[in-house]
């Protein structure tokens, strides 16, 4: 008896991985206004982030230690000039020069089945401001499991930020509060 109770208290073990955010990751952010849509991409992602997951040998959950991957919101083009700067201002750029999407937790992507979608805590912090979100993921793999790609989208609101949508000539073109932020991640494992 115990050495089953000495067994049930043994804790976890955990199993690291290194992942590093590939330059191919792309974020993608869609909007409207009452007078037409538009979208916004990162022209460049010029960081070189890494991530390390913990796999607790129990679950099939992933925990991060380090884990924010910057995006750059003065590389945001929405090809439309006036939107660009309107958007950018919004985003309190540049005193708030950088959206910062931290990983809590992922639902374990190994291994790949078809059509599999997996869960994702997500912390968003947009100028100056939190949220944390879920994100579903499709996945897949390429290069033995070596490659990881993750790709999701999620509907947010300025006011999820405490900010307030751009509006234009006396409040005549206005942007609408949903945007549809669409999420491609490329990592590559490290180690």
């Amino acid at each position: 008896m115990l050495s089953f109770l000495l067994i049930a208290f043994v804790p976890p073990t955990y199993v690291q991985t290194t992942w590093v955010v590939e330059t191919g990751s792309r974020l993608v952010i869609d909007g409207s206004s009452n007078v037409n849509t538009f979208s916004c991409v990162v022209k460049k992602y010029l960081q070189c982030d890494t991530l390390r997951m913990f796999a607790e040998g129990r679950t099939r959950r992933l925990r991060f230690s380090q884990c924010t991957i910057h995006i750059d919101v003065g590389q945001i083009d929405c090809s439309h000039r006036f939107i660009t700067s309107d958007l950018r201002k919004t985003l309190k750029y540049p005193e708030y020069a950088y959206m910062k999407i931290h990983f809590v937790s992922l639902d374990d992507p190994f291994p790949v089945t078809a059509s599999q979608r997996i869960r994702g805590v997500v912390d968003i912090e947009l100028a100056g401001r939190t949220k944390r979100i879920d994100l579903w993921f499709d996945v897949s793999h390429q290069a033995s499991g070596r490659l990881l790609h993750l790709s999701g989208q999620k509907e947010i609101m300025f006011s999820d930020f405490k900010l307030e949508p751009p509006s234009k000539m006396a409040g005549m073109i206005r942007i609408h509060e949903e945007l549809k932020v669409n999420v491609d991640l490329f990592f590559r494992r490290a180690d």
